[in-house]
């Protein structure tokens, strides 16, 4: 493997001569000398800038391609053409020698070597960047053997570290970047490659998929052989059948396209809106259809989690769009994104409108999930709004989800499939049990604020008492400040929503007393007692008088 130096220098030669070299002027000028020996591009190839990153980036090897992957999935950061040309990254990889491979297994303690290298095909079924596939028999079981590249963690981890020194660059000297957080950006992929790097980490995925699916017969996740995976050898049963987007020999299996729509996007409706948990890579290559009409799923090693936090704004964005409320839908789509910079909400909410309506009298079966999604991205890229990584994901699924559907059928609606789940999962996230599990949450956190209030306004009154402090802030320091008061302002009014969340619990309660009962004597009576106990011990633990002000009217006065 070469140096850390080197590489280095390849990677500014290979960026220099697909046209990228204006990003890195800000290098050291020792750096510089060696790229003078860059040679113009032939006249003859002369491509459009997606094409030149592209090629750029396959040139640079493994981690590179894997890199131009993951930007595919992030509509955000990327023009349409970007995006697009970055879907056709090609992993040119070449296949490890089968010797190698042999070794490998037979190294790995606790790997059931013995058993898998006496049926096992030298060819390999696939190869990629990180590792490839081969096809055997482990106990009497067809079975797909994926075996990691040898040096391909140091290799990666290289790359990785040097990612973040460029990241740094270009943030530096690259004005067209810096509204982006590519430092972040960089930390992101590469926790997500390092994760694909352990397959113990894909068993652990398609493990948890096959239990989200148990007992539905119309999806097949592989089973894993423990015994025989370790985090360099993945073994698990081999999917058999046709590429989901293998149309012709579909129809001469006689299978109906129509019903293959149907289910293969209630099971990605199912992951996003059920589960949380979801399969972020559900391009064709993927997904196979087995006689008789199943759907087969492979490779878990990219996946999607939808946090409680995440599901709340998303319901938010759903309700506006359902009720045609743009403040609303503003107000979820701002929640699912990690702006970098103040949003103008006034401006947002007119152009959400503005969408809204472009919809509003449109028959549910007119309206493509792609063109919404591609409505909302062209919002959040001028208002420089970046997705988190999970919002990214479920858009594109959302996405690939319609496109696998309507490649099977043209007249297929995903809307009227996505309906019914899209409407269980608002009222799953609004019903009794989430509900108090919110408010058990807040009364948590109120708890806290409470044991450590009194301590941090005794040292206040500490320093007021002793002439007070000076403080000096630099331009560029007011906005966490403001951000931090703003985090502050929210738990002071904390004890002000619980006690209103109480009130208004006593009237739920009265509406459906039969639901409610198994939560009223654990929770409800106990987080009455618990807040009227903080505003107590705040009142008692300070003589600040706003303070105590304050907490007399936080009192709860109602007991249930």
């Amino acid at each position: 493997m070469i140096s850390r130096r080197e590489r280095f220098l390849q990677i500014l030669e290979v960026l220099s001569k697909h046209g990228f070299g204006f990003a890195l002027g800000g290098i050291k000028e020792e750096w510089r000398a060696p790229l003078a020996r860059v040679r113009l591009i032939d006249p003859n190839k002369l491509y459009s800038q997606p094409v030149h990153l592209r090629q750029a980036l396959e040139e640079l090897g493994p981690t590179f391609v894997k890199l131009g992957q993951l930007v595919s999935t992030r509509p955000d950061l990327l023009p349409p053409r970007y995006v697009q040309e970055l879907t056709r990254l090609q992993d040119n990889s070449p296949p490890v020698p089968p010797e190698q491979i042999r070794a490998m297994i037979e190294s790995e303690p606790d790997s059931a070597a013995e058993e898998i290298l006496a049926q096992i095909d030298p060819t390999p079924l696939a190869t990629g960047s990180i590792g490839q596939a081969h096809a055997a028999v482990y106990h009497g079981v067809d079975v797909v053997v994926k075996v990691r590249r040898p040096g391909v963690v140091e290799e990666v981890n290289r790359d990785l570290e040097i990612l973040a020194e460029l990241a740094k660059l270009l943030s530096t000297y690259w004005p067209a970047v810096e509204h982006f957080d590519l430092a972040g950006l960089a930390d992101e992929f590469a926790q997500s490659l390092r994760d694909e790097l352990d397959y113990l980490t894909e068993a652990r995925n398609a493990q948890r998929m096959a239990e989200n699916f148990r007992g539905d017969p119309r999806v097949h996740i592989p089973e894993i052989f423990w015994e025989a995976s370790t985090s360099r050898i993945l073994t698990m049963e081999r999917v058999r059948g046709i590429k989901i987007n293998d149309y012709p020999a579909l129809e001469a299996a006689g299978l109906d396209r129509h019903l293959l729509a149907v289910d293969s996007t209630e099971a990605i409706c199912r992951m996003i809106f059920e589960h949380g948990f979801f399969h972020a890579d559900p391009h064709p290559g993927n997904l196979f259809v087995e006689t008789g009409g199943r759907i087969g799923i492979i490779d878990f090693g990219m996946m999607g989690t939808l946090t409680d936090e995440f599901r709340d704004h998303l319901v938010t964005l759903m309700l506006g769009v359902v009720q045609q409320n743009p403040r609303r839908a503003a107000a979820g789509l701002l929640g699912m994104t990690s702006q970098e910079e103040d949003v103008n909400k006034r401006e947002l909410d007119r152009d959400v409108g503005i969408m809204l309506r472009r919809y509003a009298n449109k028959p549910l079966q007119e309206v493509r999930v792609g063109h919404l999604m591609g409505d909302l991205i062209g919002l959040l890229r001028r208002y420089r709004m970046h997705l988190p990584r999970e919002s990214a994901l479920f858009l594109r699924m959302l996405v690939t989800a319609e496109s696998v559907g309507t490649g099977l059928d043209p007249d297929f609606d995903l809307v009227t499939v996505l309906t019914p789940y899209a409407q269980r999962f608002v009222l799953h996230r609004l019903s009794p049990e989430v509900l108090v599990k919110r408010l058990r949450d807040v009364v948590e956190d109120a708890v806290q604020m409470g044991v450590e209030a009194p301590e941090y306004l005794r040292r206040l009154i500490v320093v007021l008492e002793r002439g007070g402090f000076d403080v000096h802030l630099r331009a560029d320091e007011f906005e966490p400040l403001l951000k931090r008061g703003e985090k502050i302002g929210h738990q002071v009014v904390a004890g002000a929503v619980i006690a209103a969340s109480i009130n208004g619990m006593a009237h739920i309660l009265a509406s459906d007393p039969e639901r409610w009962r198994r939560y009223h004597t654990p929770l409800i009576a106990g987080g009455a007692t618990t807040v009227g106990t903080l505003t107590g011990y705040l009142v008692l633990s300070t003589n600040v008088p706003k303070v105590r002000r304050l907490a007399s009217t936080l009192r709860v006065r109602r007991r249930f």
